[in-house]
């Protein structure tokens, strides 16, 4: 299992050990140190000290005639580089959120537009 990481350092072994004990959150795996998205075969990894800012995001629209709704969890790290993961339920994105909330708090929950 190969895991590319987005943002932070550690070793590979160091990386698929954290991944094997990280508490699962439907796509996502909370272990200690990082964040784990994993989408079909591919694994991604965020240091938890890289988040900057975290929130859901939700885009609709259509398929044909069915409407059909996403459900992303956005990711800034310090250097400003944003980080779109799909998850399948919108639960599952708040579920992650209120982890980072609790265990980072440091980290900003929620997007807000910018006033001018």
């Amino acid at each position: 299992m190969k895991i590319k990481l987005l943002a932070g350092s550690a070793a590979e072994e160091a990386l698929r050990e954290e991944f094997r004990r990280g508490k699962k959150a439907a796509e996502a795996r909370l272990g200690e140190h990082f964040l784990f998205y994993r989408y079909f075969i591919r694994i991604k990894a965020i240091a938890y000290e890289e988040i900057k800012k975290a929130y859901l995001r939700i885009e609709s629209g259509e398929s044909g005639d069915l409407p059909v709704t996403e459900h992303y969890l956005m990711l800034t790290d310090g250097q400003g580089r944003e980080y779109k993961l799909r998850m399948e339920h919108a639960e599952d994105v708040r579920e992650v959120l209120a982890y980072l909330k609790e265990h980072f708090p440091e980290t900003e929950i929620g997007h807000y537009k910018k006033r001018q």
